[in-house]
């Protein structure tokens, strides 16, 4: 074992478990496996977004279609991510979609979850001030009971963009670029380096993506910043 500097830690084998000069001897594939690994966590996030806004609508305007819906959710994210990714593969083969629309259906269980959460749990102090002042009930719904639901929804979102990306990793199994491909070659090559190389990557970039949402949060809601300095 040789750390800092160096940067070297042997397991059982002959290759290192962790080495610097396979990370600079290998930083073009290590920054082309992560743009990959971010466009299908993207992808997948904003599919996932874009199918949960109207599941959230219908759920919050059919109160007996909620359960069903928010059952519905639960039983997608119980099928094995393999299972799925192998079935999505007899569709759409090597496409993306193989892989980004199991991840986008996971994120459903999430995003529709949090963002009912998020609007139910608006203040009806908030609401009635709202109508008292003359607002319509769209406008209510977008000055009021969106900007106050946000810091859930946000919250809703840093975890399914986290869980995205650990899952993407499941995309090598069929040949996607990222992390995942990488990985599994590491593991068929019994190429240590590379393995715990790219583990610790995801790890970092689920890290970082996490850190960014919240910065993000903070500027979208700068009105909880005054409230709690108040």
């Amino acid at each position: 074992m040789r750390l800092p500097g160096g940067f070297r830690f042997h397991g059982g084998t002959g290759d290192p478990w962790l080495s610097w000069q396979y990370i600079t001897n290998n930083s073009h594939d290590i920054l082309s496996a992560t743009g990959q690994h971010v466009i299908l966590t993207l992808m997948s996030v904003g599919l996932g977004i874009a199918a949960s806004i109207p599941l959230s609508v219908i759920a919050r305007r059919n109160h007996w279609l909620r359960g069903f819906i928010l059952g519905l959710c639960n039983a997608v994210y119980a099928i094995p991510s393999l299972a799925f990714v192998v079935a999505m593969f007899k569709i759409f083969a090597l496409s993306r979609l193989t892989v980004v629309i199991p991840l986008a259906a996971y994120c459903q269980v999430i995003l529709v979850r949090n963002i009912l959460t998020g609007l139910d749990e608006v203040s009806p102090e908030a609401l009635d001030a709202a109508r008292g002042m003359g607002f319509s009930a769209a406008r209510m719904f977008w000055r009021v009971r969106l900007p106050m639901a946000i810091p859930t929804i946000v919250a809703g979102i840093r975890l399914a963009v986290v869980s995205t990306i650990e899952l993407v990793v499941i995309g090598g199994f069929v040949a996607q670029n990222g992390y995942g491909q990488k990985i599994f070659e590491g593991y068929r090559n019994n190429y240590h380096t590379e393995v715990l190389t790219y583990l610790l990557l995801t790890i970092l970039l689920a890290l970082i993506a996490d850190l960014v949402l919240l910065l993000a949060e903070r500027q979208l809601t700068p009105w909880r910043r005054r409230l709690r300095s108040a």
